[in-house]
């Protein structure tokens, strides 16, 4: 007979080694953390390899070519626990994680440590799996084990703490196991730290908060207890407080780097982007080479028109090849702002992958259809790769939205006919459709494609208006119309295009002094030209003509092209 050690030299033991394709060498515990393969070489056990155990190890492999796992799983603890071969209960324990049977992978975890103490690797998963098993006095142990064969390196211990508990389900049993530690070790900051982070994580901000201010005690402005505070200041409710003490350290601390990107980071997301440029800008005067912050700086400057700044920092990007899929798209952006379509759409062409491709191919096709070629905009939409239908979607709207804006509007029906064929549920379609069909004056059409969208979403405010309106202004059901505007208006109270389609309603149905009260509103709102041409025409009726051609004349300025206007005061100056 052959021992184990003989016949790990044949195909099959080679497999079990070197690891099948449907498990992963390294090991997910089912909190989402990844611990590399267990086995450190520890003193194997001399077993015979007989034929039942040989048969064992191929049924057990064969069902885990098959995803049969059950069965690999109880196979290969079985072979575990006879022949006490490390490597067979590594296996064993990673392919039972894998399958989430938690319990045999304890079983085979216990088993590994006592074979081979000093693995770090199955401290690691051990220490999570008991933590899973609700064993917090087991977990503690292994996880001060853990600690004892860790680096000397207080980060990476604090990294390898925070990877461990971290993101287990069992937030509270982590944090119970976390301060435990901490009472045995008050000293250790690595630990506290991790406890701190782990507290935040549970919603405990009292003791989150307390956690970080003993680190800070021991050591002032260090800039991860500092960044973490703001983090649990935050989850408090108390943003500007953060903000302000954000400022404090930065002030005490302006070389820390780490610090002012924070600080920055933070005024971004409280919509200062004035000041967080700042902090960037003094950034990258100590560290030009931050890629990251070279990108913050660059989406910054662009928000608030700062556009030759932003295209310094993306063009340096550029050149380094970074993020060149990002860059290419905001520097695409910066040319259609300046009107320089045709360098915008060579900058968007560079977009080849990513969340910002399929943006870059619908304002190419839009810019084409603003010079005039649109033809070139719609083939340039049926070139785009759609890779999900969500995408597919995308390039039907834009390709109708381009030619409805030109007054193409039988090919745009056309365009929303083919889509609704792939999508006949959709709603942004069905409303896209229904504002063509008014255009072409099938009102009947928009009638029923508006109500499929209510009856799939009864609170679609522009359905609601929009259906609204055009019985208001189309037909006579007007009493129908004002209901549709007044559950419109319920669920969007400030919109100024529905306080119009109110006040087009009431004035259809003979109420002039209401309807004044909402075109008013809606005018002092918007300046909008449609609702210009409504304001004039009630006040036109109610005999206020010099009221009414004010109106029209100081809205022409604004819009001297609005059919709605020019319509408008062709028929009632007639």
């Amino acid at each position: 007979m052959k021992p184990v050690e003989l016949f790990f030299g044949s195909f099959l033991a080679i497999s079990i080694l070197s690891g099948c394709a449907s498990v992963p060498q390294s090991v997910q515990t089912g909190g989402g953390e990844t611990v590399q393969s267990l086995s450190t070489g520890p003193v194997l056990p001399d077993v015979e390899l007989t034929p039942e155990l040989l048969n064992d190890l191929f049924v057990a492999e064969v069902a885990l070519q098959r995803a049969q796992y059950s069965t690999a799983v109880a196979y290969y603890a079985r072979l575990a626990k006879q022949t006490q071969d490390p490597r067979l209960v590594e296996r064993a324990t990673r392919i039972a994680v894998f399958a989430r049977e938690y319990q045999v992978a304890l079983e085979m975890g216990k088993l590994l440590i006592k074979l081979d103490p000093t693995n770090v690797g199955a401290s690691q998963i051990l220490t999570t799996l008991l933590l899973k098993a609700g064993d917090y006095d087991a977990a503690l142990e292994s996880l001060e084990r853990v600690v004892q064969q860790s680096p000397e390196d207080e980060a990476a211990r604090q990294l390898m703490m925070m990877r461990l508990l971290g993101r287990e389900q069992d937030r509270d049993g982590a944090l119970k196991v976390m301060q435990r530690f901490v009472e045995r070790h008050p000293d250790d900051n690595a630990g506290l730290y991790a406890y701190a982070q782990l507290a935040l994580r549970a919603g405990k901000l009292d003791q989150a908060e307390q956690a970080v201010d003993d680190l800070l005690q021991k050591k002032p402005d260090w800039p991860q207890a500092v960044i973490l505070r703001t983090g649990v200041m935050q989850a408090s409710n108390r943003e500007l407080a953060a903000l302000e003490y954000m400022g404090q350290v930065v002030g005490r601390n302006g070389k820390d780097m780490e610090l002012r990107i924070a600080y920055g980071r933070m005024l971004v997301g409280v919509d200062r982007p004035e000041e967080a440029l700042e902090q960037f800008r003094k950034v990258l005067k100590a560290n030009p080479e931050n890629n990251d912050i070279l990108f913050a700086a660059g989406l910054v400057a662009l928000r608030i028109d700062q556009i030759d700044e932003a295209r310094g920092y993306f063009l340096n990007l550029n050149d380094r090849a970074v993020r060149l899929d990002e860059t290419g798209f905001n520097l695409g952006r910066i040319e259609e702002i300046n009107e320089n379509y045709s360098r915008a759409i060579s900058w968007y062409s560079t977009v080849s992958r990513g969340e910002y491709y399929l943006n870059a191919q619908i304002r190419s096709a839009l810019l084409y259809a603003r010079e005039g070629d649109v033809d070139a905009a719609r083939a340039h939409l049926h070139t785009a790769q759609a890779r999900s239908p969500g995408q597919k979607l995308r390039l039907f709207l834009a390709e109708g939205e381009i030619l409805r804006d030109v007054g193409h509007f039988d090919e745009a029906m056309a365009v929303y006919d083919h889509a609704l064929k792939d999508m006949p549920e959709n709603t942004e379609l069905l409303y896209a459709r229904a504002m063509v069909a008014e255009k072409l004056g099938r009102i009947d059409l928009l009638e029923r494609d508006l109500l499929s969208v209510l009856e799939r979403e009864p609170d679609h405010v522009d359905a609601l208006n929009s259906l609204g309106y055009t019985l208001a202004d189309r037909t006579d059901r007007l009493d129908e119309a004002y209901s549709y505007i007044k559950r419109a208006m319920e669920l969007r109270p400030e919109s100024f295009y529905i306080m119009d389609s109110m006040g087009w309603v009431l004035y259809r149905q003979g109420k002039l002094d209401e309807a004044l009260v909402y075109l008013r509103k809606a005018m002092q709102a918007s300046p909008d030209s449609e609702v210009a041409a409504h304001l004039g025409e009630v006040l036109w009726v109610k005999g206020d003509k010099d009221a009414a051609r004010d109106i029209w004349h100081k809205a022409l300025q604004q819009s001297p092209e609005s059919s709605a206007l020019l319509d408008t005061i062709k028929r009632l100056e007639q």
